[in-house]
């Protein structure tokens, strides 16, 4: 039987870096905010679904994979997106404007799966029962899936809209802020999976 509540909270514990992402990039992006917005949460609610769908049918055999080295590439894309916002920041004159695009596919692809790495062990507990409720068919898997999908597209959109309250503030402290809190995610997300 499916357990709804405890879908509802997974939903909105493994949204928590798809929502600092978005925030982070809701902090720097002036052009386009709406469509960037809106692709930006596409991307990431669709891979917070899909992760755990992949780790319902890999089961077991997925999390030994991925256990071994998924906080190391997490950790290197947001360390990477994140210097690269800092530089960025630094490399120009305050005067020159937001020099924060648009996301390109493949990075929103890249982004989409850095965020959400953890879902697949989500579908692994799934798969053996331990999470989301026992002895799950089909329908009530795709549901969790897609309830976890659509809370991290909520979160992401929430997160980036919400960023624009500050940016009043000078640039290069936002951009320079955003880097920082990416960097620190990834350095987060790490840590607590090597605890």
């Amino acid at each position: 039987m499916l357990n709804l509540f405890e879908v509802t909270v997974v939903g909105f514990a493994l949204a928590v870096d798809a929502m600092l992402f978005s925030f982070s990039y809701g902090l720097v992006l002036r052009k386009r905010r709406y469509s960037s917005s809106l692709k930006l949460a596409c991307s990431v609610g669709f891979f917070q679904a899909a992760m755990p769908l992949l780790g319902y049918t890999g089961g077991l055999r997925v999390k030994d994979c991925v256990a071994a080295w998924d906080h190391w590439l997490v950790l290197l894309v947001f360390c990477v997106l994140g210097i690269t916002q800092i530089r960025n920041a630094w490399s120009s004159s305050e005067d020159d404007g937001p020099r924060a695009e648009p996301l390109s596919v493949p990075a929103l692809l890249i982004v989409g799966v850095a965020t959400s790495i953890d879902a697949l062990a989500v579908g692994v507990c799934m798969a053996i029962g331990s999470l989301c409720g026992s002895h799950l068919n089909w329908s009530q898997v795709m549901l969790a899936v897609s309830l976890i999908g659509l809370i991290t597209f909520a979160c992401s959109l929430g997160g980036f809209n919400g960023a624009k309250l500050l940016q009043r503030f000078p640039r290069r402290g936002l951009e320079t802020g955003a880097g920082l809190l990416l960097i620190g995610l990834g350095l987060q997300n790490f840590v607590r999976d090597l605890l």
